[in-house]
């Protein structure tokens, strides 16, 4: 990895995890592990519903540069592993007088499921959300949360010692989403921090309708709290046209082999969340 010469690298190691802060992005214990929901799947296209238009301009994959508004600032990142890409990549554009603590973890969402796709034990590391984000949050005193877990949440679990695995498609899986986002959204709220979700981009195959359903659900969260300081940062927009979302923007590749955000798009996306959190929005640059 290349960095200026005058960056420094700094990590410090928590319970589980190696955090980045102020320098690198974090890679939590394991990170070689493959998101089932992240792997490369068939080339996405999408209809897009005259309401929710898309246009028919290539997504603009994130912010070509950060605001001067994203200066003295410490970011709190947690959920699955697209926010440990997007943790990893806000570190890379804002080390320069930011903190970026990085507790995104490959293979864990929000559901603290007792078996993942095709009964797998879940890693018991992803259940411990509830008791180390309170800690983060008084260690860190973030100014702002990144809550990602729209693409793991997307893979099948089963709970409450039930031998079927659901997803977001089914009531009882809904229900608990709902429940633990707000047990999530009371931790990281304190003292007024305000706290940003994603949606994810829409699939085709076996994931189209559970992507669709997934953005509706954390949609219906962020209404749900808004007056609490939660915000939806609509990635799906930043991916996607009404022709679909493609995989190579301006002869750029958006994903790497395990289906993640590819280096470039990954560091835009993460400065436009930047920008988004303090700025307002872009820099109001787009090459």
């Amino acid at each position: 990895m290349s960095t200026r010469s005058s960056r420094r690298w700094a990590a410090l190691t928590v319970p589980a995890l190696l955090l980045a802060v102020a320098g690198c992005g974090v890679l939590e214990s394991g990170s070689d592990q493959q998101d089932p929901a992240a792997a490369p799947l068939p080339s996405p296209s999408v209809t897009a519903s005259p309401s929710s238009s898309l246009g028919s301009a290539p997504p603009p994959v994130g912010d070509a540069e950060l605001s001067p508004a994203v200066k003295g600032r410490s970011v709190l990142v947690v959920g699955d592993s697209w926010a440990r890409y997007f943790g990893d990549g806000m570190a890379k554009v804002a080390s320069d007088g930011n903190v970026i603590v990085n507790a995104g973890l490959g293979g864990c969402g929000i559901m603290m499921p007792d078996t993942v796709q095709g009964g797998k034990k879940s890693q018991s590391i992803c259940l411990k959300w509830p008791q180390e984000w309170p800690q983060y949050m008084k260690q860190y005193k973030p100014d702002a949360v990144l809550l990602r877990t729209a693409n793991w949440d997307l893979t099948p679990q089963s709970f409450d010692r039930s031998e079927v695995e659901l997803t977001i498609e089914y009531a009882a899986f809904r229900e608990r989403f709902f429940k633990n986002m707000a047990r999530a959204i009371d931790i990281l709220t304190q003292n007024g921090t305000p706290v940003y979700l994603t949606n994810a981009r829409i699939e085709t195959g076996g994931w189209k309708s559970t992507s669709l359903k997934m953005n509706e659900a954390v949609r219906e969260v962020a209404e749900r709290y808004k007056d609490r300081g939660v915000h939806l940062l609509d990635l799906t927009a930043q991916l996607c046209n009404d022709s679909g979302c493609p995989s190579t923007v301006a002869g750029r590749k958006l994903y790497d082999d395990t289906g993640h955000p590819a280096d470039w798009s990954r560091d835009r996306l993460a400065t436009w969340i930047l920008n988004m959190m303090f700025a307002g929005g872009s820099a109001g640059t787009r090459s």
